[in-house]
């Protein structure tokens, strides 16, 4: 690994933790309620909230393969494909060419519902599995970019490699993206006065990323 990457990769682990930071202390009374300290003594809750939010992921690329056509569309969850081990794989045989980028965006889209769920669940009652559904969904797009920019950066089947091969985006602007968005769903945390949402909107061909204001 060459030293560009590496120094790219400590940057990358440092604001990841500073993002991180922003989900368990943002303030005082936030601070209190993400004591993983404590949530730790329910692992079984967060357990279950890590497969809610993945199997939530993978069931958001099934939806669009099922719109668009795909065949012998397929979703795995801790498995090996060309030597390499996923926690969720939705694969297909078959899919036309126009529809990979929202196929590849759709469990982005997914984390988008998932997300404004979990947070007005969290607000309405700071259980254990609450906590852990907003972190992993606020986090997913960050983690998942991580791991197709540093780990496998060349695996055909990762979603954010189909979304720079399908959209000629680098790899930095793919991180960028990223960790923008995480920002902002860490400000909804942290402000229920937030007036805005974030959402991922597909269609057969095409895919949007949208900021919506509500006045």
């Amino acid at each position: 690994m060459s030293v560009k990457i590496m120094q790219r990769l400590r940057f990358t682990i440092v604001l990841t933790g500073v993002i991180g930071a922003l989900f368990f202390m943002p303030e005082a009374e936030y601070a209190r309620a993400f004591d993983f300290i404590g949530a730790a003594k329910d692992a079984t809750a967060m357990g279950a909230a890590y497969m809610t939010n993945l199997s939530l992921h993978e069931m958001g690329h099934e939806v669009v393969a099922d719109a668009v056509g795909a065949k012998s569309q397929k979703i795995s969850f801790f498995t090996r494909k060309d030597g390499k081990f996923f926690a969720g794989l939705a694969t297909f045989n078959s899919i036309p060419k126009e529809s990979k980028l929202p196929y590849a965006l759709g469990g982005e889209r997914m984390e988008g519902f998932v997300f404004d769920y979990a947070l007005q669940s969290y607000r309405d009652d700071p259980t254990a599995f609450n906590k852990a559904l907003v972190f992993f969904s606020g986090m997913d797009f960050l983690a998942n970019t991580l791991v197709a920019t540093f780990i496998f950066p060349d695996h055909a089947m990762c979603d954010q490699n189909i979304i720079r091969t399908e959209t000629g985006c680098s790899k930095e602007l793919m991180l960028s993206m990223a960790i923008a968005k995480t920002f902002l769903n860490a400000y909804r945390l942290m402000n229920e006065d937030a007036n805005f949402t974030t959402m991922i909107e597909v269609d057969k061909s095409t895919a949007i990323f949208e900021v919506r204001f509500e006045f």
